[in-house]
C-alpha cells in the first residue's frame, strides 16, 4: 500500500491496482480528490480501494486518530462509500468502531497486535484443541473443537454468519465468540458478550498446535500459549456519506432474510 500526503491529509491506496483500474487512477490525478479534503475543518486519511486496503490503512494508521474517508475502487462491502456519491458538498456522518487488542504470551516471548475484523484460534495439524476461556474474573469454560472466532460488530456480517450466528449491529458495543463444530459441549452456542470485557484464552492440550490468526493474517503457531483479547483503547472513527447510512444499517437485517417493505 501507498501513502502520500496533501497538507497532512493523508491518502492511501494500493499501487498495484492503478493499472487494473484507471477510474482510481483518475481520481488521484483529479482535482475533485484535493476539494474533497479540503471540504473537511480537521486532517483526515482518504482510503482508496476495497476492503484490503482498508485494513492495511487501519494497521498503518490506527494510532493516528484521525477519521478515515473510505471510497470504494472494487468491490461493495459494507464500510465503504461509493465514489459515485462523492464530491466536496456530500454530508458525512462520523460513526465509531471498536478494534480488538491482541497480546499473546509463551515462555519465550511476548507479542501483540490489533485486529479489525476477527480473531481466529484454529486447530493445527487437523487435530482437536482444547482451550480454557475466561469472560470475567468469576465465568469461564473449556470447549473441545476445531475452530473458534472473536468478531467485532463490523465483521460479525463474515464467518460469523456463515456458522449461524446473527450479525451484530453495527452500534451495538459487543463482540461474539463463536464456534465451528465444537465436539464437547455439543451444542455450544456462540456468546454474545460485552465489549468491555477481558478475554483469555489457553490452550489446555499442549501437544496439539494451534493456530492463531488476525484479520486472516497468520499471527503465531504454539502448543502453549496465553491468550488475551480486549477492546482497543480507541475507536476507529470511520466518515459515512449521510446518504447511505439507510441503505448501510438495511443490510445488516437483509443479511438475515429480512426484506425491505
Amino acid at each position: 500500500m501507498k501513502q502520500i500526503e496533501f497538507n497532512k491529509n493523508i491518502v492511501c491506496f494500493d499501487h498495484y491496482k492503478i493499472e487494473e483500474n484507471p477510474s482510481l487512477r483518475d481520481f488521484l490525478e483529479s482535482d475533485l480528490l484535493i476539494e474533497l479534503i479540503d471540504s473537511f475543518k480537521e486532517k483526515i486519511i482518504v482510503v482508496l480501494g476495497w476492503d484490503g486496503t482498508m485494513l492495511r490503512s487501519i494497521k498503518e494508521n490506527y494510532e493516528k486518530n484521525m477519521p478515515f474517508l473510505w471510497i470504494n475502487f472494487w468491490h461493495k462491502w459494507f464500510l465503504l462509500n461509493s465514489r459515485d456519491s462523492i464530491n466536496p458538498n456530500t454530508d458525512f456522518v462520523e460513526r465509531k468502531y471498536p478494534l480488538l487488542e491482541i497480546e499473546l504470551e509463551t515462555n519465550w516471548e511476548t507479542k501483540k497486535a490489533i485486529a479489525v475484523n476477527e480473531i481466529d484460534i484454529r486447530s493445527g495439524n487437523w487435530k482437536m484443541i482444547s482451550l480454557d476461556i475466561s469472560l470475567t474474573k468469576k465465568q469461564s469454560i473449556n470447549i473441545e473443537w476445531d475452530w473458534i472466532l472473536i468478531s467485532t460488530p463490523a465483521w460479525s456480517t463474515g464467518y460469523n454468519s456463515s456458522l449461524g450466528w446473527p450479525i451484530i449491529p453495527h452500534t451495538l458495543n459487543a463482540f461474539v465468540i463463536t464456534p465451528k463444530a465444537p465436539w464437547k459441549p455439543k451444542l455450544q452456542a456462540p456468546v454474545l458478550m460485552r465489549d468491555d470485557e477481558i478475554i483469555e484464552i489457553k490452550n489446555v492440550w499442549r501437544k496439539n498446535m494451534a493456530e492463531i490468526y488476525f484479520d486472516s493474517v497468520e499471527f503465531f503457531k504454539s502448543n502453549e500459549f496465553n491468550l488475551k483479547v480486549q477492546k482497543y483503547k480507541d475507536n476507529i472513527r470511520l466518515l459515512i456519506w449521510k446518504d447511505y447510512l439507510d441503505t448501510w444499517d438495511s443490510k445488516v437485517l437483509s443479511e438475515q432474510g429480512f426484506l425491505e417493505k
